[in-house]
């Protein structure tokens, strides 16, 4: 297959030309699929020979020291038993080769070929085997070559993809918006003031929190299985420090769809959320011990996360909006809002 048959911007003569720096002979390109967000953040990837995965790259969403700051990391999850494919050094001893093309500047790096097969949308590994590793990995690494780069569920730290508000922020305007313009004007004040106490209780230890670094993406296309089980995660592109429980609490809530919505009654809702997520914790937990800093700081992240993490409030934004549905929605979150830390 010629590269240009998926309009990529490479030959493979040039994908030769960029693999010799790494030593490797390309016979072909068994696959190429493109994850760019726009022209000026490229993110091209080439199967070659069905053992490396060539990545080319802006540079401005990768470069050689965050390139070596990734595989430390892959080196930890590898270290746990979490299989991660790694990267394979040009022969200079870099990981990466700058290419220049049509007045651009791409990052060039090749990866293993993953061993083992990725899951893929539509199904959906057991939650609890996917996160354990989580616990694992903070007991063992906490505060260990901590990232600049932060977690994409960071609160208050900025990540990559933030502006002047981290997300969660960006999340709870959203959810007071609508509100407001749904006819909830006070709730919207509640919701709001609310927030900005939780943040405030959080910043008395903030600084103190213990951190890691994770790969930040658990998601089925990043995970990869043998025989239907968690065997390892690609894609560390996300990857940053993160306050640990702030990680736990993301990757653990659970919040329903549109038919649990409408079926459940508000405190089966509340109680489904703890349930669930305390099921799921237990497996995290039981190899990370928190610390009395973590303790008075969980409950403050639990109900942010409950709260504005993405996928509830683009649900509530739709409640919101519905005729059938708005009331119950507004009655949620005054739950959600007047539960007891």
């Amino acid at each position: 297959m010629n590269a240009n048959d998926e309009k990529t911007i490479l030959e493979l003569d040039e994908i030769r030309e960029i693999l010799s720096h790494f030593g490797l002979p390309v016979q072909s390109i068994t696959g190429f699929f493109d994850t760019s967000h726009d022209e000026n953040d490229k993110r091209l990837n080439f199967i070659l020979d069905d053992k490396y995965v060539l990545k080319v790259n802006s540079t401005t969403s990768m470069w050689e020291m965050r390139l070596q700051e990734i595989r430390r990391l892959i080196h930890r999850y590898r270290a746990i038993g979490v299989y991660c494919p790694d990267f394979i050094p040009a022969l200079n001893g870099s990981l990466s080769y700058t290419l220049t093309k049509d007045n651009r500047e791409y990052a060039c790096f090749v990866e293993e070929y993953a061993i083992y097969p990725v899951l893929g949308w539509g199904t959906e590994h057991d939650r609890k085997e996917v996160i354990e590793h989580l616990g694992v990995l903070a007991a063992k690494y906490t505060g260990v070559d901590l990232s600049e780069t932060k977690s994409m569920w960071s609160i208050i730290d900025l990540a990559p993809l933030d502006v002047d508000v981290d997300e969660k922020q960006e999340n709870a305007n959203m959810l007071t918006e609508t509100l407001r313009k749904n006819g909830f004007g006070d709730l919207a004040v509640q919701v709001d003031q609310f927030n900005k106490m939780l943040r405030e209780k959080i910043m008395a230890v903030f600084h103190d929190l213990p951190r890691c670094v994770y790969q930040g993406d658990l998601n089925s296309t990043n995970e990869l299985h043998k025989d239907g089980h968690f065997v390892g995660l690609i894609d560390f592109n996300m990857a940053g420090t993160d306050v640990n429980i702030n990680v736990f609490l993301n990757e653990t809530n659970w919040f329903p769809e549109d038919e649990e919505f409408d079926a459940m009654s508000i405190q089966e809702i509340i109680s489904k959320q703890d349930s669930e997520q305390n099921e799921e914790l237990s497996v995290i937990l039981k190899h990370y011990a928190l610390n009395d800093d973590e303790k008075y700081a969980w409950p403050y992240y639990k109900r942010i996360a409950d709260l504005f993490q993405y996928p509830n409030v683009c649900l509530m934004a739709e409640w919101l909006k519905s005729d059938a549905r708005r009331k119950k929605c507004a009655e949620l979150i005054q739950a959600l809002i007047g539960k007891p830390l």
